[in-house]
């Protein structure tokens, strides 16, 4: 492999209390069989043995960055951007690890696909112990166009897994916003769309710790961010639905859930004059933003919303079992009797 297709990586690995899981992490990427890359580790500010662990390492390809205080994930990450003498980085946590060929494989996708400027892989998640743990298999959309419409409403990047090029970050000034606490991977993502085309390698080149201090356990926080980040998607596209959420990020009514069904068929339709999106695509995503919102809401509704779900012209495309279209249906007629 000659120099042109063999570009530096900058591989960032933020830590924070990590010291249980730093080296398998660390050494996953040690042991790549691609060779040209920097580790970038940015501690912030932890109070365990991480540091330490990390600074016995003797290899010329870490570098550690030591934040004087603690100041977050997507902070941490940015400081790691910043510092990268690469042409393409690389993410990863500090309790995860990377197939032995991930850095090969990425950096071959993007040297052969220079109109691509993020690409992840799926991956398996596991529970606490690679080799012992429970695991199951994560698979992402691979089709570029079809990520692209999916976004707006969901994150399908497996951040841990994601390579970049630098010069697009750096041109469109694309950073993690520090201010998100969780989601800020899919809020970059979505932004990346806008200027680049995004896929995923049809491999599973990462594997994903799944333990009690994962950020997924936080569900209101995330809910949150969710809520916030598909108002600024439906804004960006010319609807603003901020008015149909109370301050608990829940529909106010009903009322507001039907107008909300209303608003995503419209979307639908604008696109067919745009033409932003592969309309099937969108169609698709349309759906599941649709039924999404349904069953984060339907504690607050009541299931007596189902019957406004199923008025929708979206219903019949929604991926929706069919022992949850039979549940809700039966619990959607009895909350009508009850009414």
């Amino acid at each position: 492999m000659n120099m042109v297709s063999y570009p530096l990586v900058s591989v960032i690995i933020p830590v924070y209390n990590g010291a249980t899981y730093i080296a398998e992490a660390v050494e996953s990427i040690l042991n790549q069989t691609y060779d040209n890359f920097e580790i970038i580790i940015v501690d912030d500010a932890s109070s365990d043995n991480s540091l330490r662990i990390v600074n016995n390492y003797e290899s010329n390809k870490i570098k550690i960055i030591t934040n004087d205080y603690n100041v977050g994930v997507a902070a941490s990450r940015n400081r790691g951007i910043k510092a990268a003498k690469g042409k393409y980085v690389a993410f990863m946590d500090s309790d995860d690890v990377s197939a032995i060929n991930r850095l090969l494989i990425q950096v071959c996708f993007l040297e052969s696909h220079p109109e691509f400027g993020l690409v992840s892989s799926h991956f398996v998640t596991f529970e606490d112990e690679l080799e012992t743990g429970k695991r199951s298999m994560k698979k992402l959309p691979v089709d570029s166009y079809y990520i692209a419409a999916a976004l707006l409403f969901q994150s399908v990047i497996c951040c841990p897994s994601a390579m970049m090029r630098v010069d697009i970050l750096k041109e469109h000034n694309l950073f993690f916003n520090e201010s998100f606490k969780v989601c800020e991977d899919w809020d970059l993502w979505y932004r990346m769309s806008q200027v680049t085309k995004i896929s995923n390698v049809d491999e599973v080149l990462l594997y994903y710790r799944k333990h009690g201090g994962s950020l997924t356990k936080k569900r209101e926080e995330m809910y949150r961010y969710k809520i916030m980040l598909i108002q600024k998607s439906f804004l960006d596209n010319g609807f603003d639905i901020k008015e149909l959420f109370g301050v608990d990020y829940r529909f106010k009514g009903l009322a507001e859930f039907k107008e909300f069904t209303s608003v995503v068929s419209q979307l639908l339709e604008e696109n067919g004059t745009t033409g932003k999106f592969v309309e099937e695509h969108l169609l698709s995503s349309c759906a599941y933003v649709l039924y999404e919102m349904y069953k984060l809401n339907v504690g607050k509704l009541g299931y007596v919303a189902y019957d406004d779900l199923r008025s929708s012209s979206l219903f019949r495309h929604m991926d929706i079992a069919i022992k949850y279209r039979l549940k809700n249906y039966i619990l959607g007629k009895w909350a009508k009797l009850k009414a």
